[in-house]
């Protein structure tokens, strides 16, 4: 071999060794290096069940769709306390973007720690404001899944297509009946509907046919409740036979509690679009889990789209900017994601459409829909 190919050769060995050792000494990372994601899941603890599915069908899909991005699992151990010491750990393993968390109760929790670490984050449940504030700039938290924000647009869209505007409103005297009653009277004026009337009871209580009674004046109820007390409405219902058009929030749509609260078959709550019989988008992934859930066994439930939404927002991030993902997803514009479509933009991070979500019946394994989720939302 010629002495100027040999030393090229060596030459070129030289160099691959610096750029190896200044991505080590420096923490840079090579252009082609996998995005490194951390994903928080109950993996111990009462939610240990679904936080394990959901860690089997988050490889399954990272390794069919998304070989661009690695994942790192952190066990909340279904308890909020342990958000702290998540972040720190995901910070000192070079974690890139937090996905979390499972219980919505941790939103608030995580977003705090987040902050101190100046860690980008995608919520996948809970509540946060989306929009910036003039002046301060907000930081990199994008939101997946149905908010309360969005489940209110969403029955509201669906209520004024019915043509039904004199509404009452059914609120538990807790935090998620503060925050949907937030929402309710923040945006009944823009879908032209009439709060009649308003009544509030107990989340432990049994007996809400007087409520009911008060509410018969109304051509529909909207219920928001979490999951156990609004079963126990929807049992009233039964009962009583009021014959009351009664609504529900996002909080009931997972198949597993639904199979084991009857009295809230028929009755119509909010649910991500791929609930729908043949879903909308994207196609290839939501057939994929259609495929993956029956072999695993799995019921369906909207925490797998809002952390399958979760991948897709950074796979999109990356299309648009390979080096800034959060730059390239402030770019990004539509998304589509399992749960419905998102419109992103650096004025609100959280753009779920409400016209790509539906309003569904449960009716005996299947989902119904009363309001359909649709393709064309301009």
């Amino acid at each position: 071999m010629p002495e100027n190919i040999l030393q090229s050769l060596k030459d070129l060995e030289k160099l691959t060794f610096c750029w190896l050792l200044a991505f080590l000494l420096l923490g840079i990372e090579p252009t082609w290096a996998k995005l490194r994601a951390g994903v928080i899941l109950p993996l111990s603890g009462k939610e240990t069940v679904k936080g394990q599915a959901l860690k089997g069908w988050l490889e399954e899909l990272r390794l069919r769709f998304f070989p661009s991005i690695s994942l790192i699992f952190y066990d909340s151990k279904g308890k909020c306390r342990t958000m702290r010491k998540i972040v720190e750990e995901a910070y000192w393993d070079g974690v890139k973007v937090l996905i979390g968390p499972f219980d919505p109760s941790c939103a608030p929790e995580l977003l705090k720690e987040t902050r101190l670490f100046s860690m980008p984050i995608i919520v996948t449940s809970g509540e946060f404001y989306p929009v910036k504030e003039i002046g301060r700039p907000f930081g990199p938290y994008f939101r997946t899944g149905i908010s309360s924000r969005a489940a209110v647009k969403v029955l509201y869209r669906c209520l004024k297509k019915k043509g039904l505007k004199n509404i009452g409103l059914l609120l538990t005297k807790d935090r998620f009946g503060k925050e949907g009653e937030k929402w309710l009277l923040a945006y009944a004026v823009e879908y032209g509907l009439r709060i009649q009337d308003k009544r509030y009871f107990g989340v432990h209580d049994t007996d809400v046919s007087y409520h009911l009674e008060a509410l018969l004046g109304c051509e529909a109820v909207i219920c928001w409740a979490p999951p156990k007390a609004a079963a126990k409405v929807a049992e009233n219902l039964a009962t009583y036979n009021f014959g009351l058009p009664v609504f529900f929030p996002h909080f009931v749509a997972r198949e597993n509690f639904l199979l084991k609260n009857a009295g809230l078959y028929g009755l119509p709550f909010v649910g991500a679009s791929f609930l729908a019989e043949k879903g909308l988008y994207p196609q290839k992934i939501r057939r994929f889990f259609e495929r993956w859930r029956k072999k695993a066994g799995t019921l369906r439930d909207p925490i797998f789209a809002a952390y399958t939404d979760a991948l897709l927002f950074l796979q999109k991030g990356l299309w648009h900017n390979r080096r800034n993902w959060v730059r390239g997803l402030e770019k990004a514009g539509l998304v589509k994601g399992l749960t419905g479509l998102y419109f992103l933009s650096t004025d609100d991070h959280y753009g779920l459409i409400p016209g790509s979500v539906g309003v569904f019946r449960y009716e005996g394994t299947e989902f119904r829909p009363l309001c359909k989720p649709v393709n064309k939302i301009f």
